[in-house]
């Protein structure tokens, strides 16, 4: 039943494809090209002040992309149309003639986990091609101090993190939607979620203390610290936090996705 709504899921998706390029194809493409304005400013008029290109260190930059809240505000725009659309145009009675709920919403969040994991690979890929531009500008090029299978578990380290932040928002998306019943809700008040817990933990990031897990950013930002670490970065403050922030990152997702789905299915949908 779960595949049947997926492949449902990814239909509508695809077929929504004006909201689908903003919620999950413009960030890449920001990040290319704001990456190719930074290099104009930087060999153009500022006279190549770093003397070396960092491609893959670019690139693991790039799956960060979505790390500060005002750049997941895409991705929440694409849950909130998952999420919350049956409600804006009242067609949740239709939709749960053929699957029951419980399925019909992990459909919608495997969905969006599929598209916003595209995004982040485009978002790394597209600085990665920065780097390669850099490289071309500058002349010289610096690698990482590690064989190839420490660069490709820095990446995978790296993806996970903005990955796991970033359900933990759609999560939120869910939950807000399903209590309000409107997508607008849904994008505000995680929006302004997302910026209140950087407001709150700003201080989190020079300190040593777990209790700062509990905000997602922090949580995001220990994971992305030990990615840096695995590919020969420097020692980051909140690196050695790296499995409790997944930890956190990964309770946080189930707790909110099962609040979500517990009023979800307890939910008078008669007029939708």
């Amino acid at each position: 039943m779960i595949i049947e709504a997926l492949r449902a899921e990814l239909y509508k998706l695809s077929r929504n494809r004006w909201s689908t390029f903003w919620a999950f194809g413009f960030m890449p493409l920001f990040a290319l090209g704001m990456g190719v304005v930074e290099q104009i400013v930087v060999h153009a008029y500022l006279g190549d002040i770093i003397p070396f290109a960092s491609p893959l260190h670019d690139s693991l930059g790039g799956l960060a992309t979505f790390s500060a809240s005002i750049f997941q505000l895409c991705g929440i725009a694409g849950a909130a149309i998952i999420f919350g659309g049956e409600y804006r145009w009242e067609t949740w009675r239709a939709a749960l003639t053929r699957v029951d709920r419980a399925p019909i919403m992990a459909a919608k969040m495997l969905t969006f986990a599929i598209a916003i994991s595209a995004s982040l690979a485009l978002c790394g890929v597209a600085r990665l091609i920065v780097g390669f531009i850099d490289v071309a500008l500058t002349g010289s090029a610096t690698w990482p101090p590690v064989d190839a299978g420490g660069i490709v578990l820095a990446h995978l380290i790296g993806f996970a993190a903005s990955f796991l932040q970033v359900m933990v928002t759609a999560a939120f998306v869910m939950l807000v939607c399903v209590v309000s019943r409107a997508m607008t809700a849904g994008i505000v008040a995680t929006l302004l979620a997302l910026v209140a817990c950087e407001i709150a933990s700003i201080r989190g990031n020079f300190g040593d203390d777990p209790i700062w897990l509990l905000f997602p950013n922090i949580s995001g930002e220990a994971v992305r610290q030990a990615a840096s670490i695995t590919m020969g970065g420097r020692d980051g403050l909140l690196a050695h936090f790296a499995p409790l922030g997944a930890a956190a990152l990964v309770l946080w997702f189930i707790l909110l996705f099962a609040v979500a789905l517990a009023l979800f299915t307890r939910q008078d949908l008669s007029k939708e």
